[in-house]
């Protein structure tokens, strides 16, 4: 079956729509848009919003072949569909009920939806409801998904995350998709995915490669394997289900800076430390966790140096655990420790060791209020690039040189009284 067929043949209905696209490679910028039976219609696997769900459907049952209509592979991923955001779903089954589809989606001639699963999704939810026949108003576009693969990427990203009613993906999905688009499938430079995603700058986007890299190292920990590189990536369903955006996200800046004589014994005694937390299903807010010792043991030497000396040894322990018993969904992580009275105390002694110097370094902290504040006032302004101020109009740039200079002058006070 082929979309753009059927429409040579006047077997599918024009809306009378037209719809702007900006896709490389095409001269034309302005596409007529039909009406497209969903039975033509199939969800789009390599859609960054639900990316890693697949991953973990095909960890547990296998991989789907894409399948057009009323099959499992439209079920599947119709629940993908709902699972990610159940509000935005109902307002949107609502909004076609009352206003029918505003806004028409982009499908190939092959029938997959490169845009608007949503609201493909609530078109078939409706077919169902009333079990009167619903078509997708969308453009065909004539592209081929193996041949212009990096081409539908770019479109993808455009139309989902470029323009201004643009929705952001989940933050672990969105770090997958950075890095698996340019690190593991080498479809795009850093600078093509700013450009196709709407980013104002690769800072975003360097630092989102950064925390893929942090994750697989946790996911190394937790699910070793001889697999390839690539293989491990599609284990990153567990970062989601974990929830480590939050934890990774609060101790990435701080682990890139460490020195590299002992980086990587710090960056796999917090992992492994983050993995305790995560199995403690009393442990409520990992990420708060993992300020405390960004803030009080990672920023600090002397007490850093006292961390990996006391933790050392059971970091070895629970790392030896893991590669005994390898997590394949977030709730064996619980079951690695639960059944291991040995493994219960060394987590037991690596918090305890941690929530000591946690204490002395918030008792430090209140003596040095304000050389904290400086330091932070510091990592701020280093994450600052010039790039940053690109899209500031004149009187804006203006403006900022003007509050830099007020920086200036504070901070030439500041050391001329601390050199009295």
């Amino acid at each position: 079956m082929n979309l753009l067929e059927l429409v040579a043949a006047n077997q599918l209905n024009p809306t009378n729509e037209n719809k702007k696209l900006s896709v490389p490679g095409q001269i034309r910028d302005t596409y007529a848009v039909y009406a497209i039976p969903l039975k033509y219609l199939y969800y789009n696997d390599q859609n960054g919003r639900i990316n890693t769900a697949y991953k973990k459907y095909k960890a547990e049952f296998g991989m789907l072949e894409p399948e057009a209509g009323d099959t499992k592979y439209n079920e599947v991923f119709e629940k993908f569909i709902f699972d990610s955001n159940q509000q935005a779903l109902k307002d949107t089954v609502q909004s076609i009920k009352d206003k029918s589809q505003q806004e028409p989606g982009v499908v190939l001639p092959d029938g997959r939806v490169i845009d608007g699963n949503r609201r493909f999704t609530a078109l078939r939810m409706l077919q169902r409801e009333d079990n009167i026949e619903k078509t997708f108003s969308a453009v065909v576009l004539p592209l081929d998904a193996k041949v212009d693969e990096k081409k539908i990427k770019e479109l993808e990203l455009d139309l989902q995350l470029g323009r201004e009613e643009r929705v952001n993906y989940d933050p672990i999905d969105r770090i997958f998709d950075v890095y698996n688009t340019i690190i593991v499938e080498k479809l795009m430079t850093v600078e093509e995915y700013k450009k196709a995603s709407g980013a104002g700058n690769t800072r975003g986007i360097n630092r989102d490669i950064r925390l893929a890299e942090l994750i697989l190292k946790f996911l190394n920990i937790v699910s070793p394997s001889k697999d390839s590189e690539e293989k491990q990536v599609d284990k990153f369903y567990l970062a989601r289900d974990l929830k480590l955006d939050g934890p990774i996200e609060e101790i990435e800046s701080t682990i890139t800076k460490l020195n590299s004589g002992n980086k990587e014994v710090v960056t796999d005694a917090v992992l492994v430390h983050l993995a305790v937390l995560k199995s403690d299903e009393e442990q409520k807010d990992t990420t708060r966790v993992m300020r405390d010792i960004k803030k009080n043991i990672l920023k600090d030497s002397e007490r850093l140096e006292h961390y990996v000396d006391a933790v050392d040894s059971k970091v070895d322990i629970i790392v030896d655990a893991f590669e005994e018993k390898p997590i394949n969904s977030a709730n064996d992580i619980k079951i690695v420790f639960s059944n291991d009275e040995e493994l219960q105390k060394s987590a037991d002694t690596l918090n305890r060791s941690a929530e000591r110097l946690i204490y002395k370094g918030e008792n430090d902290s209140k003596r040095m209020k304000a050389l904290a504040k400086l330091e932070n006032i510091f990592e701020t302004l280093e994450d600052m690039r010039p790039e940053d101020f690109d899209e500031l109009t004149v009187d804006e740039r203006l403006e900022a040189k003007g509050v830099i200079q007020d920086i200036k002058d504070v901070v030439f006070k500041l050391n001329k009284e601390l050199i009295k």
